[in-house]
């Protein structure tokens, strides 16, 4: 199993929006790709006072080939959901791991 972290520090002043925005559009399209096994969405409770939330999406495919297709045709469009709306107002992080 592969998991594809997509790690989001968000302003305070758009946290509540920026969460909406994942939920509402961001997961139902992670959902809608063949390649996509699972979506978790968590919120980081263990931070320091950064100005904002951290929130992650994990993302769980099958293999690294799905994960490769996704990748490449489904991660700049995912991201397109977002930046538009939130452009200066979040930072991100993309981890990969692998289930041993």
């Amino acid at each position: 199993m592969i998991l594809s972290s997509f790690t989001f520090s968000v302003n305070f002043s758009h946290s509540l929006l920026f969460e909406n925005t994942l939920k509402k559009e961001a997961i139902p399209f992670i959902e809608s790709q063949n390649s996509v096994h699972k979506v978790k969405f968590y919120k980081l409770l263990t931070e320091i006072d950064n100005g904002g939330h951290t929130l992650s999406l994990q993302v769980f495919f099958k293999d690294m080939q799905s994960f490769t297709e996704f990748e490449l045709n489904q991660k700049d469009k995912l991201l397109g959901l977002i930046e538009p709306k939130y452009s200066g107002n979040y930072a991100f992080f993309h981890t990969l791991l692998e289930e041993l």
